[in-house]
């Protein structure tokens, strides 16, 4: 006979102490949950499945299955595992409930695990990267090196995701910045602190150049505009040749 006692799925969100850090377990855009495997036959072996949902509005037995599936989520390990699955794609500033069932290889499903309320946060929670100060290093016929500090995911506090450099021939401001064009290639922040540097080659050295930057973090908050380096055109001080 088949064992139907399967195991209710015992079911939390992570640590909720570090909502609102550099790693949060909440975001905007995503929430961390995390359970212990049941087993196959109560607390026994390993289950098959796993069936996460989700909802903006509270979950209980009766709804669950009109509720979002979440997909992708993890094989089920052997009883008394912890596992997680990380939700993302959410909408800020929004109220979610969460629930799971797990089912065995005979078909037989869980009942519903407790539910989980999370609120992904708001902009206004995170604090941007602090502007980066740029300046000019080794400079070439047709390529200007670009030196700075790199800043924090949180100020001065942490890593950044990702730079955002641009050059232009006019001096480039808050309002023309999106005009300015894009470097690619710019290296991965480092931690707060640490010297950077990016070559950008192929530069046209017969007008001013102007160059400027933004750290942006893993929540897309973006820097204020550094300072912008101008590099100066090359002066043609060789004579032509004398006529034959």
């Amino acid at each position: 006979m088949i064992d139907r006692r399967h195991l209710v799925v015992a079911f939390a969100l992570a640590s909720l102490a570090m909502a609102g850090s550099a790693h949060a377990q909440i975001t905007m855009t995503s929430v961390r949950l995390t359970w212990t495997a049941p087993g196959d036959d109560s607390l026994s072996g390993t289950a098959a499945a796993y069936d996460l949902r989700m909802s903006t509005s509270p979950i209980d037995a009766g709804n669950f299955a009109s509720a979002t599936v979440v997909t992708s989520l993890p094989t089920p390990l052997a009883a008394g595992t912890s596992q997680s699955k990380t939700v993302t794609g959410l909408t800020a500033a929004t109220d979610y409930w969460f629930a799971l069932k797990t089912r065995d290889d005979a078909g037989n499903w869980s009942g519903i695990s407790n539910i989980v309320q999370a609120t992904t946060l708001d902009r206004s929670d995170f604090v941007r990267p602090a502007p980066l100060a740029l300046a000019a290093g080794t400079l070439t016929a047709t390529s200007v090196q670009l030196t700075w500090t790199a800043v924090g995911d949180d100020s001065l506090t942490g890593t950044a995701t990702r730079y955002e450099l641009r050059r232009s021939t006019s001096p480039i401001t808050e309002g023309n910045w999106a005009s300015a064009t894009v470097i690619a290639s710019p290296p991965t922040p480092a931690v707060a602190g640490t010297a950077q540097s990016h070559t950008v080659n192929g530069v046209n050295r017969s007008a001013d150049q102007y160059f400027a930057a933004r750290a942006i973090d893993e929540e897309d908050n973006a820097s204020a505009l550094s300072n912008v380096v101008l590099v100066p055109r090359l002066l043609d001080t060789a004579p032509p040749a004398t006529p034959a």
